[in-house]
């Protein structure tokens, strides 16, 4: 073994049963996590809410689903102390999620913050009680003392809990998510007298302001007939995108269709306004960094840590989380073709700061901080030991040191 194992906890990964992937950002950041500890050495083992089954994140990292049903008060106890019992042959461990470390932690371990998930309206019915939050903080404040470091994706989540518990600063890590530049190359410079794209490449729930898009869709492609819509994102549940394809199967000029990650790329170069309107649960959002590093103009809210991302009317612009600014935003980037220039073309220098290969840096120096051993040797950078072979009395060692779908002219999908 070169450097250890790394044991990781999440929820979900895969569904419950093990039959759908989630595809999300969070699911993006374990995958491409997944590699990087790969690349450094490590072996990689998952454990998620399953029933029992296994399945792969990447070829070769398996993901271990153990049966857990109980989730009080928005934490998982008992799914954190299965991992702590089946992990402890790992020599290292990340809880994906801040309160997965709730109530223990095993030793050097880091946890991951994807971003505020409590500033929604519907938690509140969740905590009913000011208990019932007492108890939440507490947990959570476990949870976040109890590892070695926190990762935050955004600068929203430390400066709340910073605020909640002065002197906790130390704990965090600020390591804003990434974009392939590589990859997300910039869009293509489509004649003028085209129709204008407007796409949410998003998941279909209300947090991420699905419903908004659906208001703006319904308003402008009745008022503009240069404009069409473009939804393209999975739901938690089948019935979600249902209902979604039958309501732009039923409309003018509204489609919606899902690709897989790969085939993003493509689809951001060949549109025109990128919405990313969420209304809370944001951290520094993939979608609005991969639409920034095609060079795409972005409307966003200032959620989360959107305003780590965006300057308003320099890369992009920061609206409300309303339908009604929403439709403001995008009639003011139709009706002006020389900002949405200047946005994207900027948005694309912004995006240049947040590339996967500075994350991967950035991830590494982290890893050689936290997982130093008692000698002072850093377990992240440690070359694998040399095969030694045999030695004997008078002889120098010998052996072997190895060394270590979517539119182009024509869009893809259901038309309405």
């Amino acid at each position: 073994m070169r450097h250890g194992t790394v044991g990781i906890l999440t929820t979900n990964h895969y569904d419950p049963d093990g039959q759908r992937m989630v595809y999300g950002g969070a699911e993006r950041y374990g995958i491409e996590l997944s590699k990087l500890l790969v690349e450094l050495g490590f072996k990689v083992k998952w454990w998620q809410i399953g029933s029992g089954w296994i399945r792969e994140i990447i070829p070769g990292v398996p993901i271990v689903s153990v049966p857990v049903q109980e989730s009080p008060l928005q934490t998982f106890p008992q799914l954190n102390q299965i991992f702590y019992q089946q992990a402890m042959d790992c020599d290292y461990a990340i809880y994906f999620v801040t309160f997965l470390a709730y109530p223990q932690a095993l030793p050097k371990s880091i946890s991951i913050s994807h971003g505020v998930f409590w500033d929604y309206p519907d938690f509140d019915n969740l905590l009913p009680t000011e208990e019932a939050r007492q108890e939440w903080r507490r947990r959570l404040w476990i949870a976040l003392t109890g590892v070695e470091r926190v990762v935050s994706v955004d600068t929203a989540t430390i400066n709340w809990a910073t605020a909640t518990w002065p002197g906790l600063l130390h704990k965090f890590v600020y390591l804003p998510n990434f974009v392939d530049l590589g990859q997300f190359k910039e869009r293509v410079q489509r004649p003028a007298s085209g129709r204008l794209r407007v796409l949410f490449p998003r998941r279909l729930t209300s947090v991420r302001g699905v419903n908004e898009a659906v208001r703006a869709a319904e308003v402008l492609t009745r008022r503009y007939p240069d404009l069409e819509f473009h939804f393209v994102g999975r739901g938690h549940e089948e019935r979600a995108e249902q209902e979604l394809w039958q309501w732009a199967a039923s409309r003018d000029r509204v489609y919606y269709y899902w690709v897989p990650p790969h085939r993003m790329p493509h689809l951001y170069r060949n549109v025109d306004i990128v919405l990313i309107p969420s209304k809370s649960t944001e951290g520094t959002s993939l979608s609005c960094l991969e639409a920034m590093a095609a060079g795409t103009a972005v409307v966003a809210t200032w959620v989360g840590g959107l305003g780590n991302l965006i300057l308003d009317g320099f890369n992009g612009l920061l609206i409300e989380p309303t339908a009604k600014d929403l439709i403001r935003a995008i009639e003011r980037l139709r009706a002006h073709p020389a900002l949405r220039r200047r946005l994207g073309a900027n948005a694309r220098k912004v995006a240049r700061h947040f590339g996967l290969a500075e994350w991967k840096r950035r991830w590494k120096s982290l890893l050689d901080e936290v997982l130093w051993d008692e000698t002072g040797a850093c377990l992240a950078a440690r070359p694998e030991p040399p095969d030694l072979g045999r030695r004997t009395a008078g002889h120098r060692w010998t052996g072997t040191v190895r060394l270590a779908a979517p539119p182009t002219d024509a869009p893809t999908g259901v038309r309405g």
